[in-house]
């Protein structure tokens, strides 16, 4: 996670696209069937298709719902207080 300093907010710079094609520039070379294959199986990786912002965010409702409201505040009562600041800062705007 890397922090945009313009906005504030928090990016995934793991996240890849499939529209992103790496470019040669003049002294490197084109990329290989192997580098293809590579950028492909990368592509499925759910480390690099799926926002760490919203799989907190999906996880701790899922919680949430199956816990109760009650039974998910008894449960974030144990938390750490600086580790529940960081998840509500982390998880700001979602």
């Amino acid at each position: 996670m890397t922090e945009d300093p313009e906005t504030g907010t928090y990016k995934d710079c793991m996240l890849m696209c499939h529209f992103e094609e790496p470019t040669a520039t003049e002294d490197e070379e084109p990329p290989t069937e192997q580098d293809k294959r590579k950028k492909m199986l990368a592509l499925k990786d759910p480390v690099h298709t799926v926002s760490l912002q919203q799989f907190v965010y999906e996880k701790l409702k899922a919680q949430q719902e199956l816990l109760g409201e009650q039974g998910f505040q008894a449960l974030m009562e144990t938390v750490d207080t600086e580790i529940v600041a960081q998840l509500q800062e982390f998880l700001q705007g979602f």
